[in-house]
């Protein structure tokens, strides 16, 4: 596969990539994929079906071929995501009950091939900077600049605590942390696309980085690139 002018962003729980990825794009007049709120949106469906994707992995397989979860143009550069037609509403994705149980959905095989062509059609749009867990690895392998970002386990908990809606009520950090290594684990150790940096990643630890610097140093990187 030729090399394409791609931006690809992976890492884990709470590491900054969407907040890096959405200013990155901004900055480079480029459209910004999550692919996580792709997950996110299908499992609220699964959910509202009452499948349990712990124990019923293969009723999310039968219900994929009617279920249409895309990216739509807005104004300008902006994208909207649709669930079956409908515009996906930042509650029904970002919620806690979603958040405890995307990791099982997109363990699935069957998810991940039938998210990842979807997600591919994005590069039809122009220059992108597409975030995800395996972005770089599996969905654009051949794209022409990789981060992968990471923060310290503390610093990717106090994060996802002040998130709206994210979390529980009475959430700690402790019990954050917790579930963060919980499906950190479970990423990392699932047998189809596991997360891991591609080989030709560039690492970013923002954990003692500003938002604007991690932005910054990724916007250098890319334009030299292109140059």
């Amino acid at each position: 596969m030729a090399e394409i002018a791609q931006i690809t962003l992976d890492g884990p729980a709470a590491s900054g990539k969407s907040s890096a990825a959405q200013g990155l794009a901004k900055e480079l007049n480029a459209y910004f994929v999550n692919t996580g709120d792709m997950y996110r949106a299908l499992t609220s469906v699964v959910l509202s079906k009452g499948i349990d994707p712990e124990t019923q992995p293969e009723e999310i397989e039968k219900i994929l071929p009617e279920q249409d979860i895309r990216y739509v143009s807005g104004e300008g550069l902006e994208l909207l995501l649709q669930i079956n037609g409908q515009l996906a509403q930042a509650s029904q994705v970002r919620s806690p009950e979603v958040a405890a149980k995307v990791s099982l959905v997109a363990k699935v095989p069957a998810v991940r091939q039938w998210l990842v062509k979807r997600q591919r059609q994005s590069a039809e749009l122009g220059l992108i900077v597409m975030e995800g867990r395996d972005i770089g690895t599996v969905v654009f392998p051949e794209a022409k600049f990789k981060f992968y970002v990471s923060a310290s386990p503390l610093v990717r908990a106090q994060r996802r605590l002040v998130q709206e809606g994210e979390v529980s009520e009475g959430a700690t950090v402790e019990k954050v942390a917790a579930e963060i290594a919980k499906r950190d684990e479970m990423d990392m150790n699932r047998a189809v696309s596991p997360l891991k940096p591609a080989e030709d990643a560039i690492k970013v630890d923002t954990s003692d980085l500003p938002l604007e610097e991690v932005i910054s140093l990724m916007a250098t990187i890319v334009r030299k690139g292109l140059s």
